[in-house]
């Protein structure tokens, strides 16, 4: 076990790797180790297969399903100062990005998912490929933010901003979203553009396929 600064926020970084003992986590981070991230530390590659047995797309099962066989692991559990905190186990594969991946919590956010992405939110909850702090990931499934919050004139594609709801972030904040009869797609943070890649399965395909490339998934500019 290795207990180190958090990068990016001030706070603790507790980390476990196999054959450490959750039993001996500090008091500060027990918490943080629920039912959920007990029962997937018993087998985290089993885990990943489970998930890449059951993806909603065909490359978000090629992620998984490479973790499963071929990823190295370590549990994080996070605890800023600021009082936020999570826990996942980080994955990382030869020549694919890697990820932290949470398992799914049973929360269900405030407004309506669509039923893919609701199936998607069953399997895991976030997924992180920058590291705690940083923006890069799918959030997980509670809570999304519809693009009202943001003061964009948008532009481009074609979308109600008051049901279209952004649940993840490239590292330059370009926002993922969906929207409530289940399109999905990217909105760049320069200029307030809608980019759809189809409906939010064709955009969650989409992201794994950027990650299996060892690729960070950005809005595509090109």
């Amino acid at each position: 076990m290795e207990v180190t600064e958090e990068q990016l926020y001030d706070g603790v970084c507790v980390i476990l790797n196999k054959g450490d003992s959750l039993n001996r986590v500090p008091k500060t981070h027990r918490r943080l180790i629920t039912p959920e991230i007990r029962e997937w530390w018993h087998n985290p590659n089993g885990a990943m297969r489970w998930v890449a047995d059951h993806a909603v797309s065909p490359l978000m099962g090629r992620w998984f399903g490479s973790m499963a066989e071929n990823g190295q692991w370590r549990l994080e559990l996070h605890q800023a100062s600021h009082g936020e905190s999570r826990a996942g186990f980080w994955f990382t594969c030869p020549d694919i990005r890697g990820a932290e991946v949470s398992p799914p919590v049973g929360k269900r956010p405030s407004n309506q998912l669509p039923q893919e992405l609701a199936e998607y939110y069953r399997l895991i909850d976030y997924v992180d490929w920058m590291g705690f702090g940083a923006a890069g990931g799918f959030e997980g499934g509670a809570d999304h933010t519809p693009l009202t919050n943001y003061a964009y004139e948008y532009f481009g594609d074609s979308v109600d901003p008051a049901s279209t709801y952004i649940f993840g972030w490239s590292p330059c904040s370009d926002m993922i979203f969906y929207t409530a009869d289940g399109r999905g797609g990217w909105v760049c943070h320069e200029n307030g553009k809608v980019k759809l890649l189809g409906s939010v399965l064709n955009t969650i395909d989409w992201v794994y396929g950027e990650l299996l490339a060892d690729r960070c998934p950005d809005y595509p500019y090109g």
